[in-house]
């Protein structure tokens, strides 16, 4: 069921009103390089100054860096690698000249500007790139998007994402005013968390880059051994680099790209120790209750299940859908033992889903074949009831009054479970139709519907839609839960709703440049290749990619028709709750599509013919971002501890998953790596709010 979002209150010990006006620096006042020590939330004011930044959690005892910036634009010039391919010749590297300016921003508007010396010079993976990068660069500095202009000129023809990496190195020297050393360049995709993840053509890009004069390079984690794009072999980067006078580097992260370029260090937050990221007695009390309801539930399902097992009748899709759903139950099981509540509590949501659509499939299966088809399609129509449950839990959330920070988490959290289920439930609405268009087109029962053949025919067509349908359910069902597990323990916090809208605003376009950017990535292709529209393609990658669907959704929630439309007109578009909602939805949408970039690019991910994670291209390099990823996600806590008084239990939740799926197969490990993710994400939220 991917990573479960959970919600408690923070332990919080001050109280505030947020959204004071952007303050300069006062003559006189001298904090370049001084470090101070916070109370909660006490970082406000000097985090907005125009003219410095401030890092917090960099020691372990919990001080922050006050660091000037630039009062006037300033520029920096990177060189960013590519490797050419096709064209009837052999590939080959070379490197285009971006100039990168940035400057300090007091109107509150997002003002990433991307330039390009020749028509259509540059493309929309490189324009992704450049809004990751931008964020990235103001996230690492406690900024926000909206405090600084951005603008990245190419001055040739280049596409891709590769140079993110470096492009968001290029921002943070450029904000905080120091040279880039014109003899470097490097490579590598910058993930949402700062972490620098695989990218292809690196012999190449190497090679090219040398001849231009560049004496060192730098390259991602893990992939020191790269292969040529020219002869599909592999290559050692730092002989390569050697025998050719230069140096070739090893980068993990922004703050070591950035040392690399400048060779200056940055300041950076301490993580805080795996123990620090525990969950509470009273959230895992919670979380336990609600592991032993599913496990009532499931109860109800296994039942019938392994008697049609002992019996067999279950056809083979069947069969396989009730294998991983036991097998689930016993993994959630053996981690409940373990006390991994969280971990066994979203093995057995996961399992419940599998049992309950593999029992109510062959309930409509059974109508079929009993020559009920129009019992079968009032079958499916009864599992069909999302609309009134996906618009409870809406109205259920948008009534909370928040008035600590904790519940301002809680209901983007929330909101952020309930738009994953809508998003399914707009996908399984037109799913549902289909369905029950074929059940229909079956006619009275004929001798060949009994066949076992024609048995699992039909179920390879059913059992998707109830699926989707299970899904839904469980996502609703996982926001009215999380909203049980609070014990409020906050105090006194208000947002500014504008400064709320601007957070938003900013997630969501560069949520929309990463979901272009997989569009050409995956989606355009499939649709040449397969001579359909782009919105077949669309739905037939979203059958494999479910979250794919809902981030395209949320990226346009602004400008949806129907609940999204009827909620902002009920709630207002100047409240909290719609507020909280978009940057909810905004918020998703940018980590979704970031996300399926980095399977399908960064890491090159295959699947097998049931669309299972079967292999990635760079697997080293994956293990080495996964244990960037963790370090980050303990990084992030930290800074978010400082702004507010305690770390985030959705981070801490987050990150417990995250931590026990990687241990687990190829699937688990991406769905760690997204969990990691989502832990820094938590923690960047209340940091964000804090200083908003």
């Amino acid at each position: 069921m991917g990573n479960l979002r959970g919600a408690l209150a923070l332990s919080l010990v001050a109280c505030l009103s947020c959204g004071s006006p952007q303050k300069t620096s006062p003559v006189g006042v001298d904090t370049a390089g001084s470090t101070k020590t916070y109370d909660p939330f006490g970082m406000k004011d000097d985090a907005k100054v125009v003219g410095q930044a401030v890092i917090l959690g960099t020691d372990d005892k919990n001080g922050s860096t006050v660091l000037p910036l630039p009062a006037a634009p300033s520029k920096g010039l990177v060189d960013a690698m590519f490797v050419r391919l096709g064209g009837g010749v052999a590939a080959s590297g070379g490197s285009t000249p971006v100039k990168l300016s940035t400057a300090p921003n007091t109107d509150g508007s997002v003002q990433v500007g991307i330039y390009e010396e020749l028509a259509g010079g540059t493309g929309a993976q490189w324009r992704a790139g450049v809004w990751v990068s931008a964020f990235v660069a103001a996230t690492v500095l406690g900024k926000d998007l909206t405090d600084f202009t951005f603008s990245a000129a190419s001055g040739g023809y280049i596409d891709g994402a590769s140079a993110s990496g470096l492009m968001a190195g290029g921002f943070l020297a450029t904000m905080t005013g120091q040279k880039i050393d014109p003899h470097v360049t490097m490579t590598g995709i910058i993930n949402p968390d700062g972490t620098i993840g695989p990218v292809g053509g690196i012999p190449e890009k190497f090679i090219g880059s040398i001849e231009k004069g560049k004496t060192k390079l730098g390259y991602p984690i893990g992939m020191r051994w790269a292969k040529s794009e020219a002869t599909g072999k592999l290559v050692d980067l730092v002989q390569l680099a050697k025998d050719r006078g230069a140096e070739a580097v090893e980068v993990s992260n922004v703050h070591e790209a950035y040392k690399l370029l400048t060779n200056k260090t940055l300041p950076e937050a301490v993580p805080v120790t795996q123990a620090e990221m525990n969950l509470d007695a009273d959230t895992v009390k919670g979380i336990d209750e609600k592991y032993k309801e599913w496990q009532q539930k499931l109860a109800g399902h296994w039942a019938s299940l392994l008697q049609l097992q002992q019996a067999g009748r279950l056809p083979p899709t069947l069969l396989v859908m009730a294998q991983y759903a036991q097998q689930t139950a016993e993994r959630a099981e053996k981690l409940h033992k373990q006390g991994q509540i969280a971990a066994a509590y979203s093995k057995m949501l996961a399992a419940w889903v599998y049992a309950a659509s593999a029992t109510d499939t062959y309930e409509i299966l059974s109508k079929v074949q009993a020559g009920d088809t129009i019992g079968a399609v009032a079958a499916l129509a009864s599992l069909d009831q999302l609309d009134a449950m996906t618009v409870e839990v809406f109205n259920k959330v948008g009534a909370i009054k928040p008035t600590t920070l904790g519940q301002h988490l809680l209901m983007i959290t929330t909101f952020q479970a309930a738009l994953r289920g809508w998003g399914f439930k707009v996908f399984a609405g037109d799913s549902v139709k289909r369905t029950k268009e074929f059940l229909a087109s079956l006619g009275s029962v004929k001798a060949e519907l009994a066949s076992p053949e024609v048995a699992d025919k039909i179920v390879q067509v059913v059992a998707p839609t109830v699926l989707l349908i299970g899904r839904t359910v469980a996502e609703t069902m996982m926001a009215e839960q999380e909203l049980e597990f609070e014990v409020e323990k906050t105090v006194n916090y208000m947002c500014s709703i504008p400064n709320v809208k601007r957070m938003s605003t900013s997630f969501q376009s560069a949520g929309v440049a990463g979901i272009n950017y997989f569009d050409t990535l995956l989606v355009e292709p499939l649709a040449k290749e397969a001579s359909m529209s782009v919105d077949e393609a669309r739905m037939r990658v979203s059958m494999r990619e479910p979250d794919y669907l809902v981030a395209y959704m949320l990226s346009h929630l602004q400008q949806l028709d129907g609940l999204p439309k009827d909620l902002k007109t009920k709630w207002g578009e100047g409240s909290v709750a719609w507020a909280l909602m978009s940057l909810a939805g905004s918020e998703l949408a940018y980590y979704h599509s970031a996300e399926l970039v980095t399977k399908y690019y960064s890491l090159g991910l295959h699947t097998d013919e049931m669309g299972r994670p079967d292999t990635v291209e760079h697997d080293k390099a994956f293990t080495n971002m996964l244990a960037s990823a963790e370090r980050s996600a303990r990084a992030n806590a930290r800074a978010a501890r400082i702004a507010t008084g305690g770390i985030p239990v959705q981070a801490k939740l987050s990150y417990q998953l995250a931590s026990v799926d990687r241990d687990g197969d190829l699937s688990d490990k991406i769905s760690a790596l997204a969990g990691f993710w989502a832990s820094s994400a938590f923690s960047q939220t209340a940091v964000m709010l804090a200083r908003n």
